[in-house]
């Protein structure tokens, strides 16, 4: 049977040659048209999808994908797109920023997490061919390790210009304490005790000021002094006239002039025998150091500014009168004058003819300025003893001078100037002088209002981004984004045991330093923040 079969299939084959080969080649024939049609049909597919388009089923269309694209702190993170983890082939990650590419248009709920990390939210519109960015992403911890690093007694600091030490106050009825904090060595090395004085930096909006070379710092200090003073009383009839005695409370004003290295320090006051210089008035106020020239400070006396070289007693220089506030930089002062408050800048020593800035000002009255910021001769704030604040903006598409707001408590220029951070005891607010054009744009001359609480906050300062606003309310502090599209991030930092602490973020340290209690008495603390940052693998320093 077996040699019958094997002779049929050979008689087969030879008996119908035709149809074998026929058959042969009418499968290769649909083998190649099936093929064609895949290849027809993938190539197109293959080409539209290399060219960012994707086939969008709620329109029954191909349609031209768009990209999702963010930096964020910390750097390993994952990402949801409508409660959905993205496809790892979608992420594409470069220069530490990551791109969501291929994606249909259309609104997505984005959500950016971390382990021990409080989530980031946003709704976002992804439009065709273009890029949704969010280039300040931040993320802060659950619950972050709190440092204590000691200076007990803190209730003030002020880190120097090096970041190297901090000053510090402490304070009873009797006497002022400032201790000078080594921050790598974490102890206090030097302790200046000032008798009878107090400090008076919250009376005058002042601060403990360092020198630009740490070689001095400016405390400002009070003290309450009781004087007798004389009345004539009628206390028997019209006839008889008693002269009473009745005990009056007078606040003086001065600064210590210190040696944060050996703690030595002189009255500035007497120093300067100010009784001499201003016949109106010795009421000395407003001490800021000359920002190049090591021992210069200027100062305020009744409404004269001067000039002077604290290692030299004598050298004082008149820079002008009529001065209602003034302000430093790196290149000039600046200063406003009453009753006009125009503004004029001067050479740092003194010398040369006052250039003027401004020739009008929009406020009422004669009103002073209290306090003056400036950014450079066309970004200028100025604020009145009232808290009404007004900008001068020479921009580049027109000039502004107007008021912003009122009862607005400080203002502070980003440092590229194109903002001006502002805020009153409720609420805080951002102007920009300039066009911002990454996203999210906005305008020049836009004020945006960015938070508002029904308690007082604190401690309002820019994070290093200058897209995110760090402040206290109440014992908690907290980071709020400007990026105002969707909803804007607001996420708690710590909480302290005290209602009302001190805080300082000291971005180039990657430090948030603040006081808390530790035991019957507060203490300096720090946490770190924001995370270390990596470059090509390597770890950025992130703070000790």
């Amino acid at each position: 049977m077996a040699r019958f079969a094997i002779y049929f299939r050979r008689v087969d084959k030879k008996a119908f040659p035709s149809y074998t080969v026929t058959m042969k080649k009418w499968r290769r024939t649909v083998f190649f048209w099936i093929l064609t049609l895949l290849c027809l049909v993938t190539i197109p597919l293959v080409v539209l999808n290399a060219a960012g388009y994707r086939f969008d089923t709620s329109r029954g269309a191909f349609v031209y994908s768009g990209t999702i694209t963010f930096k964020s702190n910390p750097q390993n993170i994952s990402v949801t797109l409508d409660g959905k983890p993205t496809d790892s082939q979608q992420i594409n990650k470069i220069n530490n920023s990551v791109n969501l590419s291929g994606l249909i248009p259309k609104n997505y709920n984005i959500a950016i997490s971390a382990p021990g990390f409080q989530t980031w939210t946003k709704e976002a519109d992804v439009s065709s061919g273009l890029a949704t960015e969010f280039w300040n992403v931040v993320l802060a911890r659950n619950n972050y390790p709190k440092t204590r690093l000691g200076a007990d007694g803190t209730q003030k600091f002020f880190i120097a210009p090096k970041n190297d030490f901090l000053a510090y106050t402490t304070e009873n009825s009797q006497n002022l304490g400032v201790g000078i904090f080594n921050i790598s060595a974490k102890k206090t090395t030097t302790n200046l005790s000032l008798p009878g004085w107090q400090f008076a930096g919250d009376d005058r909006h002042e601060n403990i000021e360092w020198g630009p070379d740490e070689a001095y710092i400016s405390v400002p200090v009070k003290k309450t002094v009781s004087t007798d003073s004389t009345d004539n009383q009628n206390i028997s009839g019209p006839s008889t006239v008693s002269t009473l005695k009745t005990p009056k409370n007078t606040t003086t004003y001065d600064y210590s002039i210190a040696n944060p290295k050996d703690g030595t320090y002189f009255d500035l006051k007497q120093f300067l025998n100010a009784d001499t210089l201003n016949s109106d008035s010795n009421d000395i106020r407003a001490v800021r150091w000359d920002p190049k020239e090591k021992g210069c400070l200027f100062f305020l006396i009744g409404k004269t500014l001067y000039r002077a070289n604290i290692q030299t007693q004598g050298d004082i220089t008149k820079i002008a009168d009529g001065v209602s506030a003034y302000d430093l930089s790196s290149s000039g002062v600046y200063y406003v004058q009453t009753p006009n408050n125009l503004v004029f800048e001067k050479n740092l020593d003194g010398s040369g003819n006052p250039n003027q800035i401004t020739s009008t000002f929009p406020g009422f009255g004669n009103q002073d300025i209290a306090r003056l910021t400036v950014y450079d001769n066309s970004r200028i704030a100025f604020l009145t003893p009232d808290g009404d604040l007004y900008v001068y903006n020479q921009g580049d598409h027109a000039t502004y001078f107007k008021q912003l707001d009122s009862g607005i408590v400080d203002a502070q220029f980003s440092n590229d100037g194109k903002k001006l951070l502002f805020w009153s005891n409720y609420e805080i607010s951002v102007y920009f002088t300039r066009d911002w054009t990454v996203q999210p744009t906005r305008s020049e001359d836009e004020r945006q209002d960015i938070t508002r609480y029904s308690e007082p906050i604190s401690n309002v300062q820019w994070y290093s981004d200058y897209e995110h606003v760090i402040f206290s309310d109440g014992q908690y502090a907290k980071i709020i984004e400007l990026d105002s599209r969707d909803h804007r991030n607001c996420l708690d930092l710590f909480s302290t045991t005290l209602t009302s602490p001190f805080a300082i973020c000291d971005n180039s340290l990657s430090r948030i330093y603040f006081t808390d209690t530790s035991g019957q008495s507060t203490s300096l603390y720090s946490i770190t923040f924001p995370e270390p940052t990596y470059l090509l693998g390597i770890v950025g320093l992130g703070g000790s």
